[in-house]
């Protein structure tokens, strides 16, 4: 790059700067922290909307699809699941409801009730 291109370029970033400065009316150091602050809890917002939107609009298409026909239904819910990456061994599974269901516990029987 040339220094003329550079030169250009640094007078047009100052120049976006001052319209930015003069648009939110900062002069301070702590106002811009402010504003950009704001600016991000505004994109954090609209963000927000925007995935419960589509979680809505998601869930009006797959009532729309249970009505219609329940089978591509429940064949699109086995397309998104159907690619578990490890399945537990039948050895795993046992053991882990044993831990869960093999422990007998003791209520307080002397509670008031």
């Amino acid at each position: 790059m040339s220094v003329e291109t550079k030169r250009d370029q640094r007078r047009i970033q100052n120049m976006k700067r001052s319209r930015l400065l003069k648009k939110y009316n900062i002069e301070k150091e702590e106002d811009l922290n402010r504003l950009i602050e704001a600016l991000k809890q505004k994109v954090s917002a609209k963000t927000q909307r925007l995935s419960s939107y589509r979680k809505r609009q998601n869930q009006c298409y797959q009532n729309k699809l249970f009505r219609t026909g329940c089978k591509k239904f429940f064949n699109r819910l086995r397309q998104i699941d159907g690619n578990v990456q490890h399945a537990p061994d039948k050895e795993e599974v046992e053991n882990f409801w044993r831990e869960i269901y093999g422990n007998k516990i003791k209520h307080n029987g002397e509670r008031p009730g």
